[in-house]
Formats: C-alpha cells, sequence, structure tokens
C-alpha cells in the first residue's frame, strides 16, 4: 500500500470503523458502487445516443413525407389530365 492509503486509514472514523479491515472493506464497497454507477451512467448515455438517432431519423422521414403529401396536393389542385376524366 501507498503511504497515502496508510495515512487514509489511520485518519478513519474510529468509532464508526473501529478495525482497519471494517475500514478497507467499506472503501472497496464504495468504490464497487462507484464503478457500476459508472457503466450504467455510460449505458445511459449510450441509450439517449440512439434516441436522439432515432428522433433525427423521424424528423427526416416526416419531412419526406410532407413533401410527398406537398405534391399530391399540387397534383389535386391542379385536377386530373383531360384524357384521364
Amino acid at each position: 500500500m501507498t503511504e497515502e492509503s496508510l495515512t487514509f486509514i489511520e485518519k478513519r472514523d474510529k468509532e464508526k470503523y473501529p478495525k482497519e479491515n471494517l475500514f478497507v472493506n467499506a472503501a472497496i464497497q464504495y468504490f464497487g458502487r462507484k464503478i457500476e454507477q459508472e457503466k450504467i451512467v455510460g449505458k445511459l448515455e449510450d441509450i439517449q445516443d440512439k434516441l436522439e438517432r432515432i428522433e433525427r431519423m423521424l424528423e427526416e422521414k416526416a419531412v419526406r413525407k410532407n413533401m410527398v403529401s406537398d405534391k399530391v396536393e399540387r397534383k389535386e389542385l391542379f385536377g386530373k389530365p383531360d384524357y384521364l376524366k
């Protein structure tokens, strides 16, 4: 262990952690939870990125659909050609 780690252990709350191993175990559990939380945050960021891509795709499809419906509306405004009547 490094000197810094040993100093940290010595400065622990001795009422809460009367033995060094209790303090070390609590620290390991804390860092384990922190690592797990970082993994979860990473997964959530990936999900957010995917949702943003899906949203962009839906917006692009909506724009294309509007463009197609505009063409249909223009055809309806001008009516059918005489040879189709």
